[in-house]
């Protein structure tokens, strides 16, 4: 069976070796590359909430974040992350949920949509596919929402730092559950490193889940319970945490947790059988 898949993501270097090294396995029918265009009510909005200094140093480690972790990405992704292979067909669009994406899901009528860091997509786009599934950096039910690995290193809670493949619904984080994979966290990582291997991880997991809809095996896929976790949104992230998480790392308190975590459970999780 040869599946036409379309894959949506964001552009940042994971999420591009995420699309290349699915690609050189499962040829893909077409990346949609999602890129919000930030209005001048959103700016505003941040500064209110951050203050400019704190917006303006914010924009600037954006824009500096892929000179800053290069040495990381070349760790983990070697040369599969600077761009999409040039021989896919690529769409850029400032939302998952135009028209025009929509337009093109109709024309293509992909058989699985896979996703890694867009925005929520909604049933008009997913309907257009039979499956979809979503990378989510996070153990749900445990972690979902944003901004998940920082709430389990603040929560001091690093064994249960992982990734999740899961049916991707309008419900943040919280299709049913195909595969997860708990990663080890070793006592000098960075955010950005703990991250990484998310992405490394979550994207064998994501092939697994391809070949067995490919290949026409059973796929198993699980309920989540809500009330094991908590749902994070992005208004209830700020500078004030992120620079909690920066002390975390400055001070090497993650060797700490490691051997203090506030949970010493391994919360259960679903492997992919």
């Amino acid at each position: 069976m040869t599946a036409k898949i379309v894959c949506f993501i964001k552009e940042s270097p994971p999420l591009i070796y995420f699309t290349n090294k699915i690609n050189s396995v499962f040829p893909l029918a077409e990346v949609i590359i999602e890129k919000p265009e930030i209005s001048r009510k959103k700016i505003i909005s941040r500064i209110r909430k951050d203050g400019i200094l704190d917006f303006g140093l914010q924009v600037a480690d954006r824009l500096w974040a892929k000179n800053r972790y290069v040495d990381d990405y070349k760790e983990f992704f070697g040369d599969m992350w600077t761009k999409p292979d040039e021989r896919l067909s690529v769409v850029r669009t400032s939302s998952i949920n135009s028209e025009e994406v929509y337009e093109r899901m109709q024309r293509i009528k992909p058989d699985i949509i896979i996703d890694h860091g867009t925005s929520i997509v909604k049933d008009h786009i997913l309907d257009t596919s039979s499956l979809a599934l979503n990378l989510h950096w996070g153990l749900s039910p445990y972690y979902r929402g944003t901004h998940c690995s920082e709430w389990a290193l603040i929560n001091w809670d690093p064994y249960n730092i992982g990734v999740t493949i899961h049916k991707l619904t309008r419900e943040i984080d919280g299709g049913n559950v195909l595969a997860q994979k708990r990663i080890d966290v070793e006592p000098d990582d960075t955010l950005n490193r703990i991250n990484m291997k998310l992405t490394l991880h979550g994207t064998e997991l994501m092939m697994m889940g391809i070949s067995k809809f490919v290949n026409k095996e059973p796929m198993e896929f699980r309920k989540q319970d809500f009330s094991m976790g908590y749902l994070a949104y992005q208004r209830q992230w700020g500078v004030h945490l992120k620079r909690h998480v920066e002390y975390i790392e400055q001070q090497g308190m993650v060797r700490q947790m490691l051997k203090y975590p506030a949970r010493k459970e391994k919360m259960p999780i679903i492997e992919m059988t």
